[in-house]
Formats: structure tokens, sequence, C-alpha cells
């Protein structure tokens, strides 16, 4: 119960304890609602106090667009203006779509439908997603995910996790640059690593780059994403007890994601070879 308190109190998912004296079962029933209340109030405020911050530049972007089409200018004004509108609408429809997920995440305590997860299917259905990104900005992407490599998990948010991972990377990498994305068991767990070629991250922002709503300016536009891509993706490593790291390498960048093996890949990886 004492360890419970503690880790609640750090913030951490923690599971209830069941205790077998029943008085103590039901104080740990206490405590669990508790957090649940306190939880849900905090989380309420946290919410609306963010999303008012990051709505206000989209929506007087679009507010002082709509009011300069009021008057006369020329066509290509126009278009110009209401092609602000229509980046503005897409920028808040991500932010409340992004939003709406990480509020999921966050209030999760564990995975709720667990399944055996293929990565060598799962990954290259995510490459060949971007594929058209890649190919306008000429960029190749090297793809060494070995098959027979599954983890145990809910299907949904990780593979609303990991599509965030080229899509970063795509946004950082170099034109003609190269993105490599691999996948290997490692001490029990699978090792996931999306790497690209270009700037390397400041070092005043690598400790900071999931955190909610940071965002170094994107190095061709010069704007800033949500903010929330790269958090979401360290809740969900999280929820999974796994763990989520960026750091720059020689050429670029690299982002880790480790996730525990399902049960079948552990078996197969400590089964000694036979034709040894």
């Amino acid at each position: 119960m004492t360890h419970y308190a503690q880790a609640v109190s750090r913030g951490e998912r923690a599971t209830i304890p069941q205790p077998a004296a029943p008085d103590l079962r039901h104080l740990a029933d206490a405590l669990e609602n508790m957090r649940v209340q306190l939880e849900g109030k905090a989380y309420v405020e946290r919410y609306v106090e963010t999303l008012t911050h990051e709505l206000k530049s989209p929506l007087a972007a679009i507010r002082g667009a709509a009011e300069l089409l009021h008057g006369e200018m020329s066509a290509d004004d126009r278009s110009r203006f209401l092609r602000n509108i229509e980046t503005q609408t897409e920028r808040l429809q991500d932010l409340s779509e992004r939003l709406l997920g990480l509020a999921i995440v966050e209030q999760q305590q564990s995975p709720v439908a667990v399944e055996n997860i293929n990565l060598d299917g799962l990954v290259s259905e995510l490459v060949s997603a971007v594929q058209p990104r890649l190919i306008a900005a000429g960029i190749t992407c090297d793809l060494n995910v070995p098959s027979g490599i599954s983890v145990r998990g809910e299907r949904f948010l990780l593979r609303q996790a990991i599509q965030n991972l080229p899509d970063n990377a795509i946004r950082w990498t170099s034109h003609s640059g190269t993105i490599n994305a691999t996948a290997e068991n490692r001490s029990g767990e699978c090792l996931i690593r999306i790497s690209n070629t270009g700037p390397q991250i400041p070092d005043y922002a690598l400790p900071r780059l999931t955190e909610r709503f940071y965002a170094l300016p994107d190095p061709v536009t010069g704007r800033k994403s949500t903010g929330l891509g790269l958090n979401f993706v360290l809740e969900v490593a999280g929820l999974h007890h796994g763990h989520f790291t960026i750091e720059n390498s020689g050429d670029g960048v690299i982002a880790a994601l480790r996730l525990p093996l399902d049960s079948h890949t552990k078996a197969t990886e400590a089964a000694p070879d036979p034709h040894r």
C-alpha cells in the first residue's frame, strides 16, 4: 500500500494492491477511487488551460484572414488568405485529434485490447503510407525488420505511436537524405530504431522533446508542430512497460523505442539452435 501511494504521488502508473485482509482491500479500493477522482479533476484543469493556449494562434490567424477577405483584393491575395484558413483549420483538427488520443492514453493504467503484433508487417505498412512524402522529398528509406519479431500490446496505440517516428524523421531529414528503420531482439526486448540524416537536435532541446507541446521550428518552413507526437510515443511506451529515447548520432538523429517481446518470440530467442 505504501509503495502504491508513493508511486501515485510521483505521477507513475501503479497497479492497485490486493491485500488478503478484507479491511485492507476496502482501503485499497478507496485509495484507488480517490486517485481516479483527483486525477480526473487535475486532468480537466490541465487540458482546458493548455488547449486554450494552443487554440489562440490558429484561431487568430483564421479570424484575421476572414476579416481581410471582406475587403477588395486581388485574386492572388484572396487565394493566399483562403489557403491560410485551410492550413490553420487543418492545424486545429490535428491538434484536437492528437489531444484526444493523448488523453485516452494518459488515463489508461494498462493496454486494453492486447494481442501479439508482428512488427515486420506493421512497420512495412507504416513506411508504405509515407512513401509519397519520401519520394517528394527525395529521401531514401532503408527498412530492415526481420520476420518473426512480435510484441504484445494494443495494436491501435502502438500503430499510432510508431507512425509518429517516420513522420518526425521525414520533417528533419535533409533533402536527398536517408532514413533507416530497423528492429531487433535485444535482451528480452524489441528495439525499434528510426534514424535519419540531417541536422542534429540542439543540446538545450534534447531533454524536452518528449514534453507536451514542446516543438522546434521546422527546418524548412519555420513552423512548429503541435508538440504532441513524441509525447504520445513516450506515453504509449510507458503504458506497455517500454522505453522511448531520442539522441543525436554522427550524421543525424536516432529515435529508439523499446517494447517487451511477446512470449513466443522470447521462447524462440531463448531456444538453443539445433544446428550448432
